[in-house]
């Protein structure tokens, strides 16, 4: 649309209606770059046939479960000639044990050792500490590393159950760390990178053995034990930034499985992985839909960033 405005009664010139999800949008990076990446949603069951539906048009390799309800929905609202992009998110569902018994399931069934399995976007109401180790030790109980990528509160919990990667912005990562509230976050990015290296220590230092903490444009701050680096943004003409961080969170992980057992942690060039996560946000941005990349421009980037 033009020009979103509070309170007006608006047209938009086109609309489009995806399958949504951080994880999803992870797996089309994937996807675009030739790799495979089998997703594992969990659906309402009201809605699971359209949902599916979408999915399947885009090829996906996916597997699902149900819960009783709906979908959840969020709308998205892209300004022309603009970045800025207003977003509304649906509070979503509530499930049960037994819907949460048998997600875990099907993720079993998919994971191979050695390998990340990220774990992205929002969790449903009913969602418990307890169910997020029991997701932490299935992973582990199979050989591979988590990432996670979620709310604050479920990041807490992913720390208390030993999870292995995180991929949270700065605000989320300080609300962390500081036990602050995760309904208002403005975005701040001033000393971001002073603010960013010293937040991913800390997320170390609170038992992830890997810590990605994004300051924005300006870039992303990766700590491995008590080491700490940043690596700037590279710069591009951003369409939209929606879903960047998944696009990174995605090229981070295919780089860093391409190296070998990522259990093996010392043997992973954790910098290298986030140079190719840095290249595929930066692709996703010009691209103008979450998960899209063209995977020529990735490794144009890529060299760039690397040289």
């Amino acid at each position: 649309m033009a020009h979103f405005e509070r309170g007006a009664v608006m047209r938009t010139a086109s609309a489009e209606v995806r399958a949504g999800g951080k994880g999803i949008d992870a797996a089309r990076v994937a996807h675009s770059l030739g790799r495979k990446a089998p997703l594992i949603v969990l659906v309402g069951d009201r809605d699971a046939d359209e949902y599916c539906r979408l999915l399947f048009d885009e090829k996906a390799d996916f597997r699902y479960t149900t819960y009783l309800g709906s979908i959840r929905v969020a709308t998205m609202y892209l300004e022309e000639n603009s970045t800025v992009t207003t977003i509304v998110n649906e509070e979503g569902p509530t499930i049960n044990e037994s819907d949460w018994s048998k997600y875990l399931s099907e993720i079993e069934g998919e994971i191979k050792p050695g390998e990340i399995v990220a774990c992205m976007g929002s969790f449903p109401h009913g969602v418990t500490q307890e169910s997020i180790t029991e997701l932490v030790n299935l992973v582990h109980k199979r050989g591979s590393l988590l990432l996670m990528d979620t709310a604050p509160r479920f990041l807490s919990f992913g720390l208390f159950a030993g999870v292995d990667i995180i991929s949270p912005n700065l605000d989320e990562a300080e609300s962390v760390i500081n036990a602050a509230s995760e309904d208002f976050f403005t975005g701040d990015i001033r000393d971001g990178v002073q603010r960013a290296k010293n937040a991913a220590l800390k997320l170390c230092e609170m038992g992830v053995k890997v810590a990605l903490v994004h300051a924005g444009e300006l870039g992303t701050a990766l700590a491995y034990k008590s080491s700490v680096d940043f690596l700037p943004a590279f710069p591009v003409k951003v369409v939209s930034a929606v879903g960047a961080g998944d696009s990174l969170a995605a090229g981070f992980s295919l780089k860093s499985e391409e190296q070998g057992d990522v259990t093996q942690m010392d043997t992973i060039d954790w910098r290298l992985s986030l140079a190719f996560g840095t290249a595929t946000a930066s692709a996703s941005c010009e691209m103008g839909r979450a998960g899209d990349v063209d995977p020529v421009r990735v490794a144009e980037i890529f060299k760039q960033i690397r040289d």
